[in-house]
């Protein structure tokens, strides 16, 4: 069965609606990755895992949402960014027009960590869900797996880090343009805020890492985050089918 929304006819989405009212919604940005990772690292990854998934979840994929709020890659040529009002009214609007077509549970599957851009998708879900009904989640596909990218590389992950070379090479091992510049690597520090970020490759725990890793170890790690995110959304529907019970 065709999974992708937009290519169903009519008809055929209608009668899929039979069968689910589940929707994944891959969001992700345009912007700098490092030396070694293309501009749409962040709507690649979430549009990877969405097709992995949809089947053994019974869910369809929404069109994706490839534009969302950046801010410290602003810096870097190719970062495209919204404004955060026009981000939350984005994914508020596509929340309550998928609601209204018959997709009234909406799992966002997100590929970007900025602050505002996360704080509009969650006011946006908080809206939907207050005005309109629309049961939404958002997965923050990095943070999900955090323990197991430092099980399976040795290293926490980061922004154009170790885990998302991993996924990109999941995706396509073609779009991993070489090795690393480790000149592209800034580690935060606590009681340092600095606008735009000084590198494109962005570390948040001391001593982290950052290479390309075997295949093998790639694979190992998608692999253990595609159950890691099927578990949590099968946990969030039954929550949500159990909570119908009582409306």
């Amino acid at each position: 069965m065709e999974r992708r929304m937009w290519l169903l006819s009519w008809p055929e989405f209608r009668e899929a609606l039979e069968d689910t009212d589940v929707a994944l919604l891959p969001v992700g940005v345009n912007e700098a990755h490092g030396n070694h990772l293309p501009l749409g690292t962040d709507f690649l990854i979430p549009e990877w895992i969405a097709e992995r998934i949809a089947e053994d979840l019974n869910a369809l994929i929404a069109p994706p949402i490839r534009y969302g709020v950046v801010s410290s890659l602003s810096g870097y040529w190719g970062s495209l960014t919204l404004r955060k009002e026009t981000f939350e009214s984005l994914i508020y609007d596509a929340l309550v027009e998928l609601h209204a077509n018959g997709l009234e549970k909406v799992i966002i599957i997100n590929g970007h960590g900025g602050g505002g851009h996360m704080e509009a998708i969650k006011s946006a879900m908080k809206r939907a869900w207050l005005e309109h009904g629309v049961r939404s989640a958002v997965i923050n596909w990095w943070e999900l797996g955090s323990e197991v990218a430092k099980e399976v590389f040795g290293t926490p992950g980061g922004h154009a880090g170790t885990d998302e070379t991993a996924m990109i090479m999941a995706v396509d091992h073609r779009l991993v343009k070489g090795n690393v510049d480790e000149g592209e690597v800034y580690q935060y520090s606590k009681g340092v805020s600095v606008m735009p970020a000084p590198g494109s490759i962005l570390t948040y725990e001391p001593n982290t890492r950052v290479f390309v890793p075997s295949p093998e170890k790639a694979e190992e790690y998608a692999n253990r985050l595609i159950g890691l995110i099927k578990e949590e959304i099968e946990r969030i529907l039954e929550g949500w089918e159990r909570q119908e019970v009582y409306l």
